[in-house]
């Protein structure tokens, strides 16, 4: 019975989007606006990513042209990132109730006013025509008119300039495990668009190589590029000499402390992919493992342009059973991803932290499992692009609690980790905040711990 109800409801939605799609198809109306508008409108009326919502053929993202779709991220993402800091100004300035489709459309506006630089009769036109193409907006003109005369009038005085702010209920999470003066600097990190950064191979490290590149280099084998710049004409793209991987995902494997050439590894939850190209780089015999057969096809495409050699298996880690055991095993379980909500802004609206115990429980079975994959003497390395203490700090005290036989291992000093950020914990591993390379513009949050299994002979 559920199903069909379900079904049902999804036909209706997608009948609405038809009807919606035929109505603006009658006026000359602006794609970019109205896709972004839907995906933005998915994320506070039915808790639908940002991703999904691209995805959907209802949406219509695909259609449109790269350049397009390049505009229309930039107007989502800066929405999305913008939203707890604008959301009380509209509320103080609001004459009656506004509903959630109308409220979507004044923070579209206000973006376009305050951050994009578009002109006022630009504005007033685009927004008014798909205001009055939707049932629950066409009579509410009014009052997006008004947001948009009152949004160019702040904007001339200069008094509401837009910055990132957590979610009420994750900061107050963040602040009972952070001191406030952590949280602000965060937040002005992911103000911010996320860099683009670039995993190099070992192969093509050199600075004659850096120098053909437009952006920073952060060192020998990591490089930022510059923003609006085309991947595909970036030099070394065909020719397979990186992938696009953060600087925070790429630490637990650049600074991990054991020796990975000719070992036998495992990379449990490997896609999107970056830590096994890395491991592969480094020499290590790598069997990759991901239950998504889609997110591995992604990995392999790039596997193929990378021209690594290593063995790509779709299982869940629940169900896979190895041959053999392992020298280390890299593991990078599901998590909140709150490190990464400068990048993904749609993740803090969409209940993370009702998400998890389940995660946390989950992690903890997935540690559990890995350990009995481990040879003598061998390594876990495990790594989450959360901020969250319950899946890190607190995952990994419980975890040597129970299993006396492992013990922690850090890195040996290196220059570029000597910096704010950059945090050692003797009882639990390694903390990534946002504010690491704070210089050329930080980078996500993390958590590493190096699990060193001692071995019947130690």
């Amino acid at each position: 019975m559920r199903i069909y109800v379900y079904n049902i409801v999804q036909q209706k939605n997608t009948k609405k989007f038809a009807e919606m799609e035929k109505k603006l198809n009658k006026k000359t109306y602006d794609k970019i606006l109205t896709t972004a508008y839907f995906i933005v409108l998915n994320v506070f009326k039915k808790n639908i990513s940002t991703r999904q919502s691209m995805a959907s053929k209802t949406v219509k993202y695909s259609s449109l042209s790269i350049s397009d779709k390049a505009k229309c991220n930039d107007l989502v993402q800066k929405v999305l990132r913008f939203t707890v800091f604008l959301d009380p100004w509209i509320n103080r300035n609001k004459k009656g109730r506004l509903r959630i489709e109308i409220l979507c459309l004044v923070r579209l506006a206000l973006v376009d006013i305050l951050l994009r630089n578009v002109r006022q009769k630009t504005v007033l036109k685009k927004y008014s025509e798909l205001a009055s193409s939707f049932e629950r907006t066409k009579h509410s003109k009014d009052q997006l008119r008004y947001f948009i005369h009152l949004g160019y009038s702040v904007l001339k005085k200069k008094s509401l300039e837009p910055s990132f702010l957590f979610e009420s209920k994750i900061r107050k999470v963040l602040l009972s495990q952070y001191n406030l003066e952590n949280i602000e600097r965060v937040e002005k990190i992911f103000s911010d668009s996320s860099p683009l950064d670039l995993s190099i191979k070992s192969n093509a490290s050199e600075e004659s190589y850096f120098k053909q590149l437009k952006g920073t280099s952060v060192n020998q084998s990591h490089f930022r590029l510059s923003q609006n710049t085309s991947l595909i004409k970036t030099k070394g793209y065909y020719a397979g000499d990186w992938w696009v991987q953060s600087l925070a995902a790429s630490l637990p494997v650049k600074i991990a402390p054991m020796d990975l050439k000719e070992k036998i590894v495992l990379d449990v939850c490997c896609a999107p992919g970056g830590k096994s190209f890395q491991l592969a780089d480094k020499g290590a015999i790598l069997t990759s493992i991901d239950k998504s057969k889609k997110r591995l096809n992604l990995m392999k495409e790039n596997l193929d342009r990378l021209n690594y050699d290593l063995d790509l298996i779709c299982n869940d880690v629940f169900e896979y059973q190895p041959k053999n055991l392992f020298d280390i095993i890299l593991l990078d379980p599901p998590c909140t991803a709150t490190g990464t909500i400068g990048k993904n802004p749609d993740l803090q609206f969409l209940n993370p932290l009702d998400k998890l115990k389940q995660l946390s429980d989950i992690q903890r079975k997935m540690l559990k499992r890995c350990a009995g994959w481990l040879q003598d003497d061998g390594y876990i390395i495990y790594s989450v692009c959360s901020l969250l203490k319950e899946e890190g700090e607190d995952q990994i005290s419980r975890f040597l609690k129970k299993n006396k036989e492992f013990s922690l291992v850090y890195p040996k000093k290196q220059g570029y980790l000597d910096q704010e950020g950059y945090k050692t914990n003797k009882e639990s591993g390694i903390r990534i905040m946002p504010f690491f390379e704070e210089g050329i513009g930080g980078t996500e949050g993390f958590f590493i711990a190096y699990l060193h299994l001692k071995g019947k002979s130690n």
